[in-house]
């Protein structure tokens, strides 16, 4: 294994960075971590929830599973989940971030959070962390997809789709490990992730052939 790039992004902060088609990035954490990828030649093919749950037929993402774009390609391989049979990865929610923040705020319903209504809220979160880490490849909010958010263990009921934030994360960093496929621009944020007892913590990071 010959080592492309390692670091460790700091809590409520992102990171972005190119990939080539057949490397391997090893995200070590025990934290929420909001993550999209863009096709390198054409950053609007970008990955897509829907159609990554219809291929591969599950309102999850697990080990195999493939991150496909809205176009139908495959971008990456979910190649080892350090999270297997503690918790699942969440593909219904989008991005947290100021705005959404101080509508819970606004709507009392910052008791979906740990903390609950003494709750201290970030002036920033995934939206913003992403949008700062995306700005030198000229892409905008807007068209930052929804994420994949690993480690956000949810309760989702049968009976009417209803959906709960857990505090379910690995009690010590583990690894998850995404191939690509292509030559790819990857970003991730490490959320402030409010609903857990750490609060967001760092992410190690390693790309490597």
């Amino acid at each position: 294994m010959s080592i492309i790039r390692q670091e460790l992004v700091n809590r409520n902060s992102g990171w972005a960075a190119e990939m080539s088609g057949g490397q391997t990035l090893t995200l070590s954490a025990r934290t929420i971590i909001d993550f999209v990828a863009f096709d390198a030649a054409n950053p609007n093919l970008a990955f897509d929830q829907a159609i990554t749950k219809e291929n591969n037929l599950s309102i999850y993402l697990r080990e195999a599973d493939g991150l496909y774009s809205r176009s139908d390609q495959l971008l990456m391989t979910f190649i080892a989940d350090g999270f297997r049979g503690l918790g699942t990865h969440d593909l219904q929610f989008g991005m947290c971030g100021r705005a959404r923040h101080k509508r819970a705020a606004k709507e009392g319903r910052l008791n979906e959070y740990l903390h609950g209504h003494n709750m201290t809220l970030p002036d920033h979160g995934c939206a913003e962390n992403l949008t700062w880490a995306l700005e030198d490849w000229g892409i905008r909010y807007e068209n930052i997809p929804s994420p994949i958010n690993f480690f956000q263990n949810m309760e989702i009921s049968q009976d009417d789709g209803g959906m709960k934030r857990t505090q379910v994360r690995p009690s010590a960093p583990v690894d998850i490990v995404l191939r690509a496929e292509k030559d790819l621009l990857v970003a991730f944020s490490a959320c402030p992730d409010m609903a857990s007892k750490t609060g967001g913590l760092g992410v190690g990071v390693l790309i490597s052939d």
